[in-house]
């Protein structure tokens, strides 16, 4: 029997004998780096692949299989400890502690869940951090236990809080971005690793705005330069997030001039369902805090 027909017979099985609409889409066979599982990737249209993708298991899109990819890389480099999944952290060991800071909280989703904080919490040798933006609430209030109300572009973490930094689809929606990025590099331990994706496109030099800020400190006087877009965003009430920007290439040197050295990926792997799925991975100069621990044997 075929990965899909077991895929296809579980998952009757799991919605109550009516088929998950997933399976009436075009895949992939692979195997998830998030959930650890052999899976197929299901998606609508090539073009948007990078939204979709998704895995028929833990629900995950390209888009966050991308950022997986990354993760993993900085565990490696930071800490010795080789894995082929997230899933597969739990099972592994550590010289030293690492400490995360994952600014999307878990989200549970037929299409577009986002797994990633809730394996890395089951991690025991991982300190993580994942945070919420809720204006009507003081920011670094305690919203549940690991979870703080943060503003990126004041965080209330200490400086050099943290060995990685995670954000998704984030920084086009923030609007003060340039003041995030320099807090995000202040909370960052030397040689620790700013992971992300956002929208941009590397055909232009400079950043497309789309709203201009006025007064940094009065977003009314904002101006709309353009007619307003929203995407979708799970943690807003309105379901939606203003978009501010479209990067250019800009914003490699503007990473670059607080001290990151940016390695930018677009990298297609069919295998693990990665497609159209840009990273950027950012690490700060200096050598991490905490050695490198031995590659685990079991790895």
């Amino acid at each position: 029997m075929s990965l899909l027909s077991r895929a296809r017979r579980f998952l009757q099985r799991f919605w109550g004998g009516s088929e998950d609409p997933l399976l009436r889409m075009a895949s992939l066979a692979g195997s998830c780096n998030v959930c650890g599982r052999p899976a197929t990737f299901h998606y609508d249209d090539w073009q948007t692949a990078r939204e979709s993708m998704v895995c028929v298991h833990c629900r995950c899109t390209s888009r966050y299989r991308s950022l997986a990819r990354g993760l993993l890389r900085a565990v490696e480099e930071l800490r010795g400890v080789r894995a082929d999944s997230l899933a597969e952290l739990r099972a592994r060991t550590a010289a030293e502690r690492l400490a995360v800071y994952d600014t999307q909280v878990a989200i549970t989703a037929l299409r577009g869940a986002y797994p990633i904080s809730s394996l890395l919490a089951d991690v025991p040798w991982i300190d993580l951090r994942t945070s919420a933006y809720r204006t009507s609430l003081p920011w670094g209030t305690e919203v549940e236990k690991g979870v703080t109300n943060q503003n990126l572009e004041a965080l209330t973490f200490p400086d050099a809080s943290f060995d990685v930094v995670l954000t998704s689809d984030v920084m086009e929606h923030v609007r003060l971005a340039a003041d995030a990025h320099r807090e995000i590099r202040r909370v960052l331990r030397p040689g620790g690793v700013y992971l992300f994706t956002v929208p941009h496109d590397r055909g232009q030099a400079a950043t497309l705005e789309r709203v201009r800020i006025i007064d940094p400190a009065d977003p009314a006087r904002d101006e709309f330069l353009m007619e307003p877009e929203y995407h979708g965003d799970a943690n807003s009430p309105d379901n939606r997030a203003l978009a501010y920007r479209l990067y250019g290439l800009d914003l490699d040197d503007e990473l670059r001039g607080l001290g990151f050295a940016v390695d930018y990926t677009r990298e297609d792997d069919l295998s693990l369902g990665i497609v159209n799925t840009e990273l950027f991975y950012c690490r700060v100069a200096g050598e991490p805090a905490a050695p490198l621990a031995r590659r685990n044997a079991s790895g």
